[in-house]
């Protein structure tokens, strides 16, 4: 069909007996997607607004029933008034049924991605109203404004979501092989690359999780987490009560009761995005302490030091810490 015998009326007429070939539906979707039904509707009429239009259409048919005329004349101008009234309503449905596809065909949505650097933590809004906290050497996908059914983003590394609830569109966050579905709440993903796990600790409200390997889908509510194991594609659930931790980590804020240096060392490692060697015998050794990641390694590692009786120094980029 080349675009002089492009024809509205007959199109509209396929498509209600379901003719339609995949070439005339799609040119049938692009025209309509170019004008506004109410505008149209307004153009022909003495209203300036199509909520005039839809209260003049009742009106009319409240009149109709209650007026006091011959059956023969009343039934037929009140069937061509909800004639008029049902063609407005097909309208309206066309427009809602077809108005995501339609929108992505004409106007399609921006992928943005979002990276944070070793070291540099970052808060941002997505456009639904959901606040994440990006942890270091982290990055995100999302869509610069929801349309379809889910709203789904992606991330690598670590991030803290509080998501804004919306029951009629789940939010969806891939991260690797796990995904984690959830009207609303608070809850924290890690999922570096490198790493040999990736955890979902849920701080408040209630999450689903599950793995690209399996149908099963672990529910988590607050204090509790999933860890998904890459080597063995396995998912466990275990609850964890100091979930609420995760409200100053996201801040770069780390309170270690009791973690082993090895521990301590990870987590500086990942959140500064460098190489830590401890002597060997420090590995196992416990540390009880706030260190704050916001601050230069060169602080963290004097505080840490001081607090275990250690030293440290740096060699060939990779910082070294010994008695």
């Amino acid at each position: 069909m080349d675009s002089n015998s492009f024809n509205p009326d007959e199109l509209a007429h396929k498509w209600l007996t379901d003719k339609l070939t995949p070439d005339e539906k799609l040119r049938f979707e692009q025209w309509y997607a170019d004008f506004n039904d109410e505008e149209l509707l307004i153009s022909n009429s003495q209203y300036t607004s199509a909520e005039q239009i839809r209260e003049n259409i009742l009106s009319q048919i409240n009149f109709k029933i209650d007026e006091n005329q011959t059956p023969k004349v009343k039934v037929y101008k009140l069937w061509r008034n909800l004639a008029a009234a049902a063609a407005v309503v097909l309208a309206i449905g066309v427009a809602v049924l077809y108005r995501a596809p339609i929108l992505n065909l004409v106007d399609p949505v921006k992928q943005l991605t979002l990276t944070t650097n070793p070291g540099e933590y970052r808060q941002i809004y997505l456009p639904d109203g959901t606040h994440i906290w990006l942890s270091p050497a982290t990055s995100i996908s999302y869509p610069e404004k929801f349309r379809d059914k889910l709203r789904n983003v992606s991330i690598k590394g670590e991030a803290y979501f509080e998501v804004k609830h919306d029951t009629d569109h789940p939010f969806v966050i891939q991260s690797g092989a796990v995904k984690t579905v959830v009207l609303g709440t608070s809850f924290d993903i890690q999922a570096y690359a490198y790493a040999k796990s990736i955890d979902v600790t849920v701080v408040s409200g209630k999450v689903g999780v599950s793995a690209n390997t399996s149908t099963r889908t672990a529910m988590l509510t607050a204090n509790q987490r999933t860890v998904y194991q890459k080597a063995t594609a396995t998912l466990v659930k275990e609850n964890y009560p100091n979930a609420a931790k995760f409200l100053d980590r996201r801040k770069g804020i780390f309170d270690f009761n009791g973690a082993s240096l090895a521990e301590v060392i990870h987590d500086l490692e990942i959140q500064y995005g460098i190489r830590i060697t401890l002597t060997p015998g420090l590995t196992s050794k416990a540390f009880y302490g706030r260190l704050e990641t916001t601050y230069p390694i060169s602080y963290t590692l004097d505080k840490l030091s001081t607090v275990m009786e250690l030293r440290w120094e740096k060699q060939n980029g990779t910082y070294l810490l010994h008695p």
